[in-house]
């Protein structure tokens, strides 16, 4: 079907009136009225805390609207979990790493069967088939899932969610950890189904992104709607201006003077982990150290060894320092606990630093984690709060705020903006120049380039198994790092 050929965008799929939801006195959605029709490639958008990821929980069921009526094709629903026209990809993608692309594929179907309890193995690879032709991707079907790359993995989902015969498609950040050239194979293959007839909804903090694909974009702001348009030149320029794209500062305005002495806190030494070796790497006190690579490369393999997670096949890890933390690369299944208060996570790794005689000093506990959720402006600054009930560029500061509360001097970042909106990065950008310039020694580990050039005074590349360089920040650009990788 082309896109000549493509349904009318005027028949409602979605309609959402008056949702409201609030936890304890924090209005999180506060009315919210929204309309999505055939065939659109709808943009949501907003700032961490706008409101966003508890819209999506709500239409995936996670939790109840508290006021408001969600409507499926015109029929009252209470939330998408049970229809199969219905399909949701979460930045976590849901991919089993243990099984089969098959075997991914049919999770959690209706097996097909030939007669009786008989299956009918070649139909389910059949469909299987036919679901990956859809969104082109060539993989074997007996491939076991960890092989795949980031963008495939993507894709797998995408084509899962067509096995069950989803027409309205939720992208929840699905894109924020995959490299450029993946995410942008996998918006292509979104519009394509939407050429085909497919509706989407699609969340992203990238302004780039959402021009590149949508047709219309929707802006969330403290939990109400400030923007609903078709996105053209004529009002870009205002989406921009309320996202905060024309105000951010560029991040080397904000760099500081650093306290590098010369003396490494950290090292490896012609070290071995996993598949990934040999690295021989330093960072000095006051000095922050980017290390990026390629998917699939290892780089979080070097993070758990610097971290002490992991340790060495051969080679020699040193540290000189005092104490060292580690922002874990995947906040919600490494970093956090969603059912726990946020006070909870933020002391998790440091209770013993507020004991006194073997009893915890509840009010100097108090004291830190208040001093952490306003230093790192936690929204909202409630520390009682569930985790989960945070945006995910909260609950990323609130992972910022567990490792800087241990007191360390040497820290290890893996992915430190994954997942968070423009305003947000910038905040975590100048906390990471401020520890810097305090003398804390820093190793950010990352597959966005913006970060490195945002915070980082030498870059390393790892590449085939080994890291190259690290060089000078300012002697490195996109296109250089892009030749080296």
């Amino acid at each position: 079907m082309t896109s000549d050929d493509a349904p009318p965008r005027t028949t409602p799929v979605v309609t959402l009136r008056g949702l409201r939801k609030s936890f304890g006195p924090n209005a999180v959605l506060v009315g919210l009225d929204l309309t999505i029709r055939e065939g659109e490639f709808v943009g949501l958008m907003g700032p961490n805390g706008a409101g966003k990821s508890t819209l999506i929980k709500i239409l995936d069921g996670v939790h109840a609207a508290d006021e408001g009526a969600i409507e499926f094709r015109g029929r009252p629903v209470g939330s998408f979990t049970t229809l199969p026209e219905v399909g949701f990809v979460h930045q976590d993608l849901g991919i089993v790493d243990d099984l089969t692309v098959v075997e991914n594929l049919r999770l959690g179907l209706p097996p097909l069967r030939r007669a009786g309890p008989l299956l009918d193995l070649g139909a389910e690879r059949g469909a299987a088939s036919e679901a990956l032709r859809r969104v082109a991707l060539d993989v074997p079907l007996d491939l076991p899932a960890r092989e795949l790359s980031a963008g495939e993995k993507a894709l797998l989902a995408v084509a899962r969610l067509l096995s069950t015969g989803a027409r309205f498609l939720v992208i929840d950040e699905a894109t924020s950890t995959l490299p450029p050239n993946d995410a942008r194979r996998f918006i292509a293959t979104l519009k394509d189904l939407t050429s085909d007839g497919a509706t989407v909804l699609f969340v992203s903090h990238k302004l780039s992104e959402v021009r590149s694909c949508c047709d219309r974009v929707v802006l969330l702001l403290d939990g109400a709607i400030a923007f609903d348009e078709e996105l053209d030149p004529d009002n870009e320029g205002q989406l921009a201006e309320i996202l905060g794209h024309q105000t951010a500062a560029p991040s080397d305005t904000a760099r500081v003077r650093r306290a590098a002495d010369g003396r490494a806190v950290f090292a490896l030494d012609r070290a071995f982990v996993g598949q990934v070796g040999p690295v021989d790497l330093h960072v000095e006190r006051g000095e922050v150290v980017g290390l990026t690579g390629l998917v699939g490369s290892g780089l979080h393999d070097v993070a758990y060894l610097a971290a002490g997670i992991a340790r060495p096949r051969s080679g020699a890890r040193t540290f000189h320092g005092r104490r060292l933390a580690i922002v874990a690369p995947q906040r919600e299944t490494e970093g956090t606990i969603a059912d726990i208060s946020v006070s909870e996570n933020l002391t998790l790794s440091a209770l013993p630093q507020w004991r006194r005689r073997g009893l915890l000093s509840l009010r100097r506990e108090r004291r830190d984690v208040e001093h952490q959720v306003d230093a790192l402006n936690v929204q909202p600054p409630d520390p009682d709060l569930p985790l989960g009930a945070l945006s995910g560029g909260n609950q990323q500061k609130v992972l910022f705020g567990r490792a800087l509360v241990t007191g360390a001097d040497f820290l290890i970042i893996c992915e430190p903006t994954r997942g968070v909106d423009i305003a947000t990065r910038h905040e975590l950008y100048r906390v990471i120049h401020e520890l810097a310039a305090g003398g804390v020694a820093i190793l950010v580990v990352t597959s966005d380039a913006e970060d490195l050039f945002a915070v980082c005074d030498r870059v390393g590349v790892l590449h085939e198994g080994s890291v190259r360089g690290p060089w000078p920040r300012s002697e490195l650009d996109a296109e250089s790092m892009a030749l080296v990788l």
